[in-house]
């Protein structure tokens, strides 16, 4: 079996350096072109390919979860509000459907082939102070959620939960759980490989819809794809091909990597204001920083520091004795759009002219890639089939891309509804 913490990419085996339009599927309607191989276009190609699509997926990067996707960990809870929020329905069905989703992966036997997709140990999300912790225990009172999905735990019950003493209470959500976004990403592309054609090492570099179908051309002009769909999920590489009116900007998160002892606390996820990972083969993961306009690669030892520092937070005394100079860790750089929600949608037209069919956006996932992934996959697959949406009209039209139009261009575009 493959370490959780160092995944073994079996489906990143089949790189191919050079593409020939001839090596991909028939011009049907059932073809869709996927730009990005991170969380937001593995998880789309998966769910058009289990509706009867060809996909070809193509990204710049060696292989699948290159960017902020191949973090070793990554946590997967909803996010509850007092007044039910539009984030708190939004995360909520986003946990859902991707719980639903990495149970049918697990089902299916991929984690036989690609190493452990995810660890179900619960998420402990501890209160910040003592007005936050009466807060949530008020929102499990007014809501009354069933017990599986969400209750509220006491300083004690979350003690004894995590095995460290804590000094706050908090969200206990039994159904959540640590997830491997780079075998999460690996094991879309494998439970539909027959479907699912994949080219590395590629650079997009523009898009065009020409005699009814939209293809992806290289630097040299050649024409590496075509197909009626063309599905833009290669994150805030996409303003590059889409235009400047797509705030989706690259959001710099570092995760530090800690050693750690079989069966040592923490026993489940804790999150605040920061998270932890309980034991992964060896290692815990603590983070994650998230810094807007700063593209620097290296791992810091001063982002170390802060993620030190949020993890004696939730777990006082935890990280005692542990230097921040020269620990080990991942920089990633997650595309953030400044609602804080995904982009998930038709791209509209921007002037007078009608846009040509079959373009689509999936983007904007910043720190919430995992919950927003089956999510973001299924609404889009619905949006290309036409079928019933899997979320309701607001909830589905607050996500869409028209959003960042001004009001004048909403109205041009007809997705302006009165809102």
């Amino acid at each position: 079996m493959p370490r959780a913490g160092a995944p073994r990419l079996t489906c990143a085996r089949s790189i191919l350096s050079t593409v020939h339009t001839s090596d991909f599927p028939a011009n049907t309607g059932k073809h869709a072109i996927v730009l990005g191989a991170g969380l937001a276009g593995t998880t789309t190609a998966n769910r058009l390919a289990a509706r009867g699509y060809r996909i070809t997926l193509i990204d710049a990067a060696a292989g699948p979860a290159e960017g902020a996707s191949g973090n070793r960990a990554g946590v997967l809870r909803p996010l509850p509000a007092r007044d039910d929020s539009l984030l708190a329905q939004i995360t909520r069905a986003g946990f859902l459907a991707t719980r639903r989703h990495l149970q049918n992966l697990e089902d299916e036997g991929l984690q036989a082939e690609i190493g452990q997709l995810w660890g179900k140990t619960g998420v402990l999300h501890l209160a910040r102070d003592a007005v936050h912790e009466a807060t949530q225990r008020n929102v499990v009172i007014a809501q009354n959620p069933p017990a599986d999905y969400l209750r509220f735990v006491d300083r004690d019950e979350a003690s004894d939960l995590c095995g460290w003493p804590v000094n706050a209470g908090g969200w206990w959500f039994p159904g959540g759980a640590w997830v491997s976004p780079a075998n999460y990403c690996c094991a879309n592309l494998l439970q539909f490989a027959g479907s699912i054609t994949t080219h590395y090492n590629t650079r997009v570099e523009r898009i065009a819809h020409e005699s009814r179908l939209w293809r992806a051309f290289d630097a040299a002009g050649t024409c590496l794809a075509e197909a009626p769909h063309l599905v833009v999920a290669n994150a805030s590489d996409a303003r590059r091909l889409l235009g400047d009116w797509l705030p989706v900007f690259p959001a710099r998160g570092q995760v530090t990597h800690l050693p750690a002892a079989t069966g040592s606390a923490p026993h489940c996820v804790v999150c605040r204001l920061g998270y932890v990972t309980p034991e992964i083969d060896g290692r815990r993961y603590a983070g994650a920083t998230f810094l807007m306009k700063d593209a620097d690669p290296a791992v810091r030892d001063a982002d170390h520091a802060e993620n030190l520092a949020k993890l004696n937070f939730m777990l006082p005394g935890f990280p005692e004795g542990i230097s921040p100079a020269g620990l080990p860790g991942r920089t990633g750089f997650r595309p953030a759009s400044p609602d804080r929600l995904p982009i998930v949608g038709a791209v509209p037209k921007l002037g007078a002219e009608t846009p040509p069919p079959g373009l689509w956006l999936v983007n904007g996932f910043g720190a919430r890639g995992i919950v927003w992934s089956a999510l973001a996959g299924e609404l889009l697959a619905d949006a290309i089939e036409g079928t019933p949406s899997i979320l309701s009209g607001n909830l589905a039209g607050a996500l869409a891309p028209a959003r960042f139009l001004t009001p004048s261009k909403r109205r041009r575009s007809g997705t302006d509804h009165g809102k």
